[in-house]
């Protein structure tokens, strides 16, 4: 078996079809673009904030068991997938044969159309930025990043989604003077209304983050190559050392296009994770299911998670079958998924996540939580509290004795029975809701 992605969920799936194996032969080629051992993504904006090394956050090396083992090649780039000789051919020559191949890809960071991004023969990579600008999505990211910041720098971030509100705080937690440029109406508005944003807000400028929102950067000023400020769209122009894109990413798809598998926002899979080639699985921010692409940890875990259980040794792999036609609408082969013995069913349904930050500051920590969607419906039931003094938002959608959304901020301590509520699609504990709001969430 190949995976093509040393990242998250890539590791994980190696992690668990080693787990699974016990003593069946299983033999597993984990191929990385990144030089670096896998890594925990979710703990980068730490690692540039100072709070930890970048060992700290790397994740456990699968261990070989019995009869499985694991090759991890790092460094090394997937050019093409050559479907109709199962093999991967490596940016070093190398021609790696698969049973079953897994694209955890992964994704790039989108890179905003700005005059002074790129040079005139428009090369749009990462490797053609200014001196002083960055995404901040790798570990090299990162590390050059945390290389190029002193007390002092001056640093824009360019996007105050989640990405750049973390990098922004880690900026500024590294002494830096940041200012954070958000074309939107507010801060984390994919998670946040505009009252748990002015909050956030309010805790950023507290980090000594300046925010400005409806705020759209036109340019970049440069000096030959490097960059000295960026230039809005009202002509006013932020003067910097360092730049920040954090405008989101774009699920990394070229290998399957060129391949010729589907491909919509995302890589297209069923139930089983599968591609229309019945060898070809795709898991994590490449993914597309039922319409969705998540970008999203837990997501990613969940979904390694579930093709371990489908492709360890028992059930065995699929006899290749020729290209299965997907369901229209949703994207399903009309197949049924495989099960074990127990009648345990190997199908990925969807992940319902929940986003969790937290940003610390001399005032105290400011923890957030946010899940499924906090706009109402007709009927739906609205908890709404409020406390200005305490630094704490709570709002919650119900409909019936379900969850629909919710977000929390403040001194959480934790999520507690309204994240397993969420997670699970349960019904709501039988505890008042409003005690679960004004406590710790009922753990």
């Amino acid at each position: 078996m190949v995976i093509v992605g040393g990242g998250m969920a890539g590791t994980r799936l190696a992690q668990q079809l080693v787990v699974r194996a016990g003593e069946a032969t299983l033999d597993v080629t984990v191929i990385g673009e990144e030089p670096h051992p896998a890594y925990n993504r979710v703990l980068l904006a730490e690692v540039l904030a100072g709070r930890y090394a970048p060992e700290v956050i790397a994740l456990p090396t699968p261990a070989a068991g019995t009869g499985a083992g694991v090759r991890r090649l790092s460094g090394v780039r997937v050019v093409r997938v050559d479907r109709p000789t199962a093999e991967v051919l490596c940016d070093d020559g190398r021609r790696v044969p698969y049973d079953a191949l897994v694209l955890a890809t992964g994704s790039n960071p989108v890179l905003p159309p700005l005059r002074g991004l790129f040079e005139p023969d428009g090369r749009d990579d990462l490797q053609a930025l200014p001196d002083g600008v960055h995404a901040f999505r790798t570990m090299d990211d990162c590390l050059a990043l945390g290389a190029a910041v002193r007390p002092g720098t001056r640093a824009v971030v360019i996007g105050g989604g989640l990405l750049g509100v973390s990098a922004a705080r880690a900026l500024a937690q590294r002494g830096a003077q940041v200012v954070l440029a958000h074309q939107g109406e507010h801060l984390m508005e994919r998670q946040l209304d505009s009252g748990a944003s002015r909050l956030l807000r309010r805790h950023m400028a507290a980090l000594g983050v300046e925010v400005h929102t409806e705020c759209r950067a036109r340019g970049l000023r440069t000096d030959g190559r490097a960059v000295h400020a960026v230039e809005l769209a009202d002509g006013y122009a932020l003067e910097a050392d360092l730049v920040v894109l954090a405008c989101g990413v774009r699920p990394r798809v070229g290998l399957a296009r060129a391949a010729g598998l589907e491909v919509a926002r995302g890589i297209v899979v069923d139930d089983e994770l599968r591609t229309r080639d019945p060898r070809v699985f795709a898991i994590g921010d490449c993914a597309e299911h039922d319409g969705v692409v998540y970008g999203l940890a837990g997501a990613a875990q969940e979904q390694a998670d579930v093709l371990a259980r489908l492709l360890s040794p028992t059930p065995p792999l699929p006899e290749p079958r020729g290209l299965r036609p997907l369901a229209p609408h949703r994207g399903s082969a009309p197949d049924p998924a495989p099960q074990s013995p127990e009648g345990l069913d190997f199908r990925y349904t969807g992940t319902r996540a929940l986003t969790r930050l937290t940003l610390t500051s001399t005032s105290g920590p400011l923890d957030l939580a946010a899940f499924g969607n906090p706009t109402p419906a007709p009927g739906d039931d609205v908890i709404h509290l409020t406390d200005a003094t305490r630094n704490t938002y709570r709002k919650v959608v119900v409909r019936g004795d379900r969850l629909l959304g919710g977000i929390l901020l403040g001194d959480l301590g934790t999520v507690g029975a309204l994240a397993r509520a969420w997670e699970g699609d349960e019904p709501l504990p039988a505890t008042p809701l409003l005690h679960l709001l004004t406590n710790d969430g009922g753990s």
